[in-house]
């Protein structure tokens, strides 16, 4: 018979000795995204020991493909009141929706604080424990594991929110929900986007790998639309509309360039007319939507390095 290993835990400080180690390699980005798929929320670290006031968060972060900012407090040992209370001050000043702490030890009165945060925090607001430990099999590398403790109750708070949600919310939700049961069954989509939770919104965000903007498809009474979104860098557009003939070569198709010079953000646009009131089930529109996200995914992609 085969001889097998044992699968045991290192102590977290054998790999990284002081807190702000496990920061930096956390911070990066194939190491961030395994958090990611743990608490079922793309990430993208923008900034280690970020400053809050007289403090500084451990790493702030940002949704890949949305606007949520994320703060991630890292613990070592037990956990204790600090470090919970750190957590919720660097949330508030820095206006974070998502809200993560990483611990090595965690003590059940602190499971039973982040549950009670779920409970009763803003539906838009989530909290997540998540323990780390370290495996190792023999003399094997180490890997690095992540576990959810805690985690915002869906079922509570999409019950709260859905109480004041309009018909025509509800039939956002329903188009979406319906898009997304059709692209996650496209192989070429599924291999560039991970599923996400629909919301009853106009958009719909995905990933393109940068912080400074992110794909959004979009729906109105009269037009679909796929577009780059930029929140708020003006330069970034700029810097990509310099290549605008290139990347519309590349594309196959035109694109509208809107600079908004009255507002913040900006977009690169394309679109299609129709009410997605009546259009819901139809998979033509569902398979626009997807041929134009693919599209993006890889030849803006290649401008945002």
């Amino acid at each position: 018979m085969k001889q097998l290993g044992k699968l045991t835990t290192v102590p977290i400080r054998s790999i990284w000795k002081k807190e702000p180690e496990f920061s930096a390699w956390l911070a990066e980005k194939e190491n961030i995204s395994l958090l990611g798929e743990e608490i079922g929320v793309e990430i993208l670290a923008e900034e280690t020991e970020a400053g809050v006031g007289d403090f500084s968060a451990d790493i702030l972060a940002k949704e890949d493909g949305g606007e949520r900012l994320v703060i991630i407090e890292n613990q070592y040992g037990n956990t204790d009141h600090d470090h919970l209370g750190k957590l919720i001050t660097y949330a508030a000043g820095r206006g974070a929706k998502v809200l993560v702490w990483i611990v090595e030890k965690p003590r059940d009165e602190h499971r039973a604080a982040v549950q009670w945060l779920n409970d009763n925090t803003a539906a838009d607001i989530g909290v997540f424990l998540v323990q780390i430990e370290i495996y190792v099999i023999g003399s094997s590398d180490p890997a690095p594991k992540f576990t959810v403790l805690e985690s915002p109750n869906n079922w509570i708070k999409s019950t709260r929110q859905n109480a004041s949600l309009s018909e025509r919310n509800l039939k956002q939700a329903t188009w979406w929900t319906a898009f997304l049961d059709f692209a996650m069954e496209q192989p070429e989509f599924k291999k560039n986007f991970n599923r996400r939770k629909p919301q009853p919104q106009h958009w719909f965000n995905l990933p393109i790998g940068s912080a400074q903007c992110h794909i959004s498809l979009t729906v109105t009474k009269s037009q679909l639309g796929t577009e780059l979104y930029f929140p708020d860098n003006k330069e970034f557009y700029y810097s990509l509309f310099q290549y605008k003939s290139k990347i519309e070569n590349e594309l196959g198709f035109q694109m509208d360039w809107q600079e908004l010079p009255e507002k913040k953000a900006s977009r690169i646009i394309v679109t299609l007319p129709g009410d997605f009131t009546d259009l819901i089930g139809n998979e033509k529109y569902f398979k626009w939507y997807c041929e134009k996200a693919i599209a993006f995914k890889k030849v803006f992609s290649k401008y945002l390095k």
